[in-house]
C-alpha cells in the first residue's frame, strides 16, 4: 500500500515516502529463529525423541511463522509521507487507520533515539500540532533526525508560500522566526521515493533535478529508471 497520488492537491507533490524501520516488526523476528533452531536441534541432537515432542516443535513453528507473517504483512501496509503541505500515515491491512496533518500547523518537531536506535537507525519521532490533536508521536521511524530536517525545509517553504500569496503583515506583528533545522551526524534523508518537480516546471528542469537526486545517492539506478520512464510518460 503506497500513498495515493490521486490525493495531491494544486502543486502539493510528495517528497518522502517511506516504510518504518525493521524494528516494527518487533520479538517476532527472534521467536521464529528460536523455534526453527529449537526443531534443527532436536532433530540433530536427539534424534530419537518421541513423535510428540517434535510434533509440538512443529507447532510452535507453525504458530511463530504467522506471527511473523501478520507483522511483516502490517509492516508492509505502513507509510509515513512528507508532501509538501502535509505529513500523512496510512497503516491497516484489514482496518485502515490515516494520520493527515497539515505542515502549517505544526508548532514543534522532535525525536528520540536510544543507543541501540541510533546504531541500527531508528527512533520516535513527535509533532505537535496546533489545536484538539496535541502530540502526535511515530514509533520505528528510519532516521528520524533527517526525517524532522526534511519536516522543517517543507515547513519553511510552506511558511513562505503562504505569506508570498497573503496581504502585506502590519509592521506592528510579531513576525514568525525562521524554523532551525535539527539535523545530526545522521542526516541523510531515509531510503524511499524522493520525487522531483512534482507536475511543475519543465520536463528538462525536473529531469535535471531527478538526476541531481540520483548522484546525491537519495535515489538508486532503479529508482531513477523508472521515475524517469514516468516523468517521460506522463509529459
Amino acid at each position: 500500500m503506497a500513498f495515493d497520488r490521486r490525493l495531491l492537491t494544486g502543486g502539493e507533490r510528495v517528497v518522502v515516502e517511506v516504510r518504518p524501520h525493521w524494528s516494527a516488526v518487533g520479538r517476532a523476528i527472534p521467536a521464529a529463529a528460536a523455534a526453527v533452531a529449537a526443531l534443527i536441534a532436536s532433530i540433530v541432537v536427539w534424534p530419537s525423541a518421541p513423535v510428540g515432542v517434535g510434533e509440538a516443535l512443529l507447532g510452535l513453528v507453525g504458530l511463530t511463522a504467522l506471527w511473523l507473517g501478520a507483522r511483516l504483512l502490517r509492516w508492509s501496509r505502513t507509510w509515513l509521507v512528507i508532501t509538501s503541505a502535509r505529513l500523512v500515515q496510512r497503516s491497516g491491512v484489514l482496518r485502515r487507520r490515516g494520520v493527515e496533518i497539515r505542515l502549517t500547523r505544526v508548532n514543534e518537531i522532535s525525536y528520540e533515539q536510544s543507543l541501540l536506535g541510533h546504531v541500527i537507525g531508528t527512533g520516535k519521532l513527535c509533532i505537535e500540532v496546533g489545536g484538539e490533536r496535541g502530540l502526535m508521536c511515530f514509533d520505528h521511524v528510519r532516521k528520524p533526525a533527517a526525517l524532522a530536517g526534511v519536516l522543517h525545509e517543507q515547513i519553511d517553504a510552506a511558511g513562505a508560500a503562504e505569506s508570498s500569496s497573503s496581504p502585506a503583515p502590519d509592521d506592528t506583528a510579531p513576525r514568525r522566526g525562521r524554523r532551525q533545522r535539527d539535523w545530526d551526524d545522521d542526516a541523510t534523508p531515509p531510503t524511499g521515493t524522493v520525487l522531483p518537480g512534482g507536475g511543475s516546471g519543465s520536463l528538462s528542469r525536473r529531469l535535471v533535478e531527478l538526476d541531481d537526486l540520483r548522484r546525491r545517492g537519495l535515489l538508486t539506478e532503479e529508482e531513477f529508471a523508472e521515475q524517469k520512464a514516468r516523468l517521460l510518460r506522463d509529459d
